[in-house]
């Protein structure tokens, strides 16, 4: 249902291209997993993802996460406040060790003039974002808990924009998300989203593999949201 919105060729060209090309402009730190990136980093500067996952969060002033998206190889963050000005803070989280190109504003620069294309992929990630937000912002307008996770699943399968790993071909949300992380995304209480999941497994609208939701009735679960037409 939202194969339309997020464009899986466009989004995997994009990734070969920040990671073998765009990445060779920058300075390479590695990270363990659970290191928090220092917003600094990115003051003058973007990162660009070459390993491992890493998730971005915005947090309240009164200490309240929100998971915006998980970030994979060959995707960025900080290009919004490089290119947009002022700083919107946010909070990058290695999920999985990791190793991440910055590249500078100069180096950006010249960059652009020598390959155009790298500004077109800069577009395209920054609309992808924007939509992901939307889609989120939207779910917690229009929905209830039943309604927001099962908008939250059918987003996230149609963002993984990866092979399916599941032996009956069925779709599955590539990355692995804590029920911690998947309230954070969805704006719902941990507690609510385990009582979801419990019970669209026992409706036989999805099962757990290898810590992966595997969705097997995509019509049930989107007859369950109130969605953009």
């Amino acid at each position: 249902m939202y194969k339309e919105v997020f464009d899986d060729k466009r989004q995997t060209e994009m990734r070969a291209f920040f990671r073998g090309e765009l990445a060779k402009w920058g300075y390479c730190k590695s990270y363990p997993k659970g290191h928090l990136i220092d917003p600094l980093c990115c003051e003058n500067a973007f990162g660009i993802v070459t390993k491992g996952i890493v998730a971005k969060t915005i947090i309240s002033t009164h200490g309240k996460e929100k998971l915006l998206y998980l970030l994979r190889s060959g995707e960025i963050f900080g290009e919004m406040n490089l290119l947009g000005g002022g700083a919107l803070n946010y909070v990058v989280k290695v999920k999985e060790p990791a190793q991440v190109s910055f590249v500078s504003k100069e180096m950006l620069t010249q960059a652009v003039e020598q390959n155009p294309k790298t500004y077109e992929y800069l577009m395209h990630s920054m609309t992808r974002k924007f939509r992901i937000v939307l889609l989120q912002s939207t779910n917690h307008l229009f929905n209830d808990a039943r309604g927001r996770v099962a908008e939250a699943l059918l987003r996230l399968t149609a963002c993984s924009n990866e092979p399916v790993q599941d032996a009956t071909d069925m779709p599955m949300i590539s990355s692995s998300f804590t029920q911690s992380e998947l309230a954070q995304n969805v704006g719902c209480s941990r507690i609510t989203v385990t009582r979801q999941l419990k019970e669209f497994m026992n409706e036989g609208l999805i099962r757990i593999q290898n810590k992966k939701i595997v969705i097997l009735d995509m019509e049930t679960l989107a007859s369950y949201t109130d969605r953009i037409q």
